[in-house]
């Protein structure tokens, strides 16, 4: 897959290599060589409101997103490298496998699953992998991946798939899903090969129809992923369980799709640090991508555990107090090797202590100064300096 040397005259050379240095864990040189990746506007409806039909026609979404990056791209100093991304909520896979759904009511909402495909633990067996073709949003998503390829400038992703966990537990729903971990293990062990054997093969469709290799993506959560990492995972149910669950439900699927994929991200929310050792075990992760939520003690042991070993993914929803939070994010490092800010900047929405704020926001000024904090702050540690 050839990487693009720019995009509607903007070159993007220098954040290839950024991106590919901090996931290959080399030594930065200057504050310029740290990632900062502040995606506006985004791809999502929470907290960025959608145009009408941004979810019904791929033309609406197309356009929204190449006009989205031109601005971004003129106006932000950041280190994005666009891409499309066929978005249509977390719930893809689930909706597949006959979960209930509906189209979003608001402008600030994606399509959603609302009810559950399993009611007993006999129905488990009975399951079959979808036709990708048919069911659920799947082939809305395909659709949509056929006409940005054969439409537009910009390189094409895959959907979000949420991750195995999550797509189980709402097939089930979660209260279901937790107690059969204790009264019907094998029936969740059959459960989580299923969705891991869809997951796979629905991803293959995916990067099939666009042309991408397994390997490598043009975009996962937002930034553009070199060889070596080919998918990820939205895993923030793992901090819901016990570490000796996860190992044994999860890890050894998860080795599964990131040995086909080449290399893997796994995405959560929060604190999930009873869950790093599991991380690490997974054969071919790559990256830990990790919302840190004003937690910056826990952030710091995450970070800590990882140091040296895998990349890091620092991606909240950007803060209402930018100076705040990230003099916080990076009082909390000491090894900035492998390090990246990722985050999404939402047209009305900034995260707060405990919560998020709903509000208007200039996500340029915002965006802009995310760059401009980071930068001082790489800055600080590499000269031995105090934050400010």
């Amino acid at each position: 897959m050839k990487k693009m040397k720019s995009w509607r005259g903007i070159d993007l050379t220098r954040r290839y290599e950024k991106i590919e240095n901090a996931l290959h864990l080399k030594p930065l040189r200057s504050a310029e060589d740290f990632p900062v990746i502040a995606t506006t506007p985004c791809y999502f409806g929470f907290g960025t409101p959608k145009p009408k039909n941004y979810y019904l026609d791929p033309k609406v979404m197309v356009a929204y997103q190449e006009a989205g990056f031109e601005m971004h791209l003129n106006r932000i100093r950041d280190d994005v490298i666009p891409y499309f991304m066929p978005f249509y909520g977390t719930d893809v896979v689930a909706s597949a496998f006959g979960c209930a759904w509906r189209e979003p009511e608001l402008a600030t909402e994606d399509p959603v699953a609302y009810g559950t495909c399993i009611d007993t633990v006999q129905d488990i067996a009975k399951l079959k992998m979808p036709d990708f073709t048919k069911a659920g949003l799947m082939p809305r998503v395909l659709e949509t991946i056929d006409y940005a390829v054969a439409a537009s400038d910009l390189p094409v992703g895959i959907t979000d798939a949420n991750s195995l966990l999550s797509t189980a537990a709402k097939m089930c729903g979660y209260d279901k899903f937790f107690v059969w971990m204790y009264e019907e293990p094998q029936a969740i062990h059959d459960l989580m090969r299923l969705v891991t054997d869809t997951f796979i093969a629905w991803v293959r469709v995916q990067k099939k129809h666009i042309g991408e290799p397994l390997n490598q993506s043009n975009g996962l959560m937002g930034v553009w992923a070199p060889e070596g990492l080919g998918v990820w995972l939205s895993d923030d149910d793992l901090v819901s369980i016990s570490a000796e669950h996860y190992r044994e439900f999860a890890v050894p699927q998860y080795d599964r799709i990131f040995q086909t994929f080449g290399g893997g991200n796994v995405h959560f929310c929060g604190n999930g640090l009873h869950q790093v050792d599991n991380i690490l075990s997974i054969k071919n992760i790559r990256v830990l991508n990790n919302s840190a939520m004003y937690n910056f003690p826990i952030f710091r042991q995450i970070a800590k555990k990882i140091e040296g070993r895998i990349a890091l993914h620092i991606q909240d929803v950007a803060p209402l107090n930018v100076r705040e939070n990230y003099l916080g994010i990076f009082g909390a490092m000491d090894d900035l090797r492998g390090k990246m800010i990722t985050t999404f900047v939402c047209d009305e929405v900034a995260m707060v202590k405990g919560g998020s704020k709903e509000g208007p926001r200039d996500t340029v000024a915002v965006a802009n100064q995310i760059v401009d904090i980071a930068r001082e702050c790489v800055d600080r540690k590499l000269r031995g300096l105090a934050l400010g």
